[in-house]
């Protein structure tokens, strides 16, 4: 975004849409620990099959990273798991698969933060704020550092014009990340529909102060 200097501009970058949600999605690999020397050897294919699968879905090989992660014995498939094939299935604009195997991480780890975010992440592109407000809400429970979480879910109540709770989330949010100029922009409009103009004024200091750097 451009500089922008607060006294001559306020009006205007006030009246600008927010900042746009963060979509980024999780991808993490999984790392298989052997519990005996006897599962070593069948574990170690295991790893060169994700080792596999990690180097097609780098190549854009989705179709067969998906092949060989879908195709592993359900005992072997943990959230992690279910995660990476979510994130196949996004790269080939299937939601509905996505969708799917992030409920299937969750029926394995329902405290796993990192699907609610990308269920969010989901439901904000397609603009069902609800939706995404709660997965958003339920990613910031699980892990209460994490920034995004709760910058996203402050842009869906922005939406719902849920000025007061989006102000609240966001401040958590700069908390964690304070050099985030996106929080900051956020934050002012908030300030400003709230019209706390001096608040707003302040933000906006730290957000051009930011951009110059």
């Amino acid at each position: 975004m451009k500089n922008i200097l607060f006294k001559k501009n306020l009006n205007i970058i006030l009246r600008k849409k927010m900042s746009n949600v963060i979509l980024l999605l999780f991808f993490t690999l999984f790392l298989i620990t052997p519990h005996q020397n006897a599962q070593a050897s069948e574990q170690k294919v295991k790893d060169e099959s994700i080792q596999k699968a990690m180097a097609l879905y780098a190549t854009k090989n989705y179709d067969s990273a998906f092949k060989i992660l879908d195709n592993l014995p359900i005992e072997k498939k943990n959230e992690e798991i279910f995660l990476i094939l979510s994130n196949i299935a996004q790269e080939k604009n299937d939601t509905n698969l996505a969708i799917q195997n992030l409920n299937k991480a969750l029926d394995v780890n329902f405290e796993f933060y990192k699907a609610y975010y990308n269920l969010g992440c989901i439901f904000a592109q397609k603009k069902s704020y609800p939706l995404a407000s709660n997965n958003f809400e339920l990613a910031a429970k699980y892990n209460k550092t994490f920034a995004p979480a709760y910058y996203n879910l402050a842009y869906c109540q922005m939406f719902n014009k849920e000025f007061k709770e989006a102000k609240k989330n966001l401040i958590k949010a700069l908390e964690l990340d304070p050099y985030n100029k996106d929080i900051l922009f956020n934050l002012a409009l908030c300030y400003k529909e709230l019209k706390q103009t001096k608040k707003a004024k302040k933000v906006i200091e730290q957000y051009n102060k930011l951009s110059q750097n």
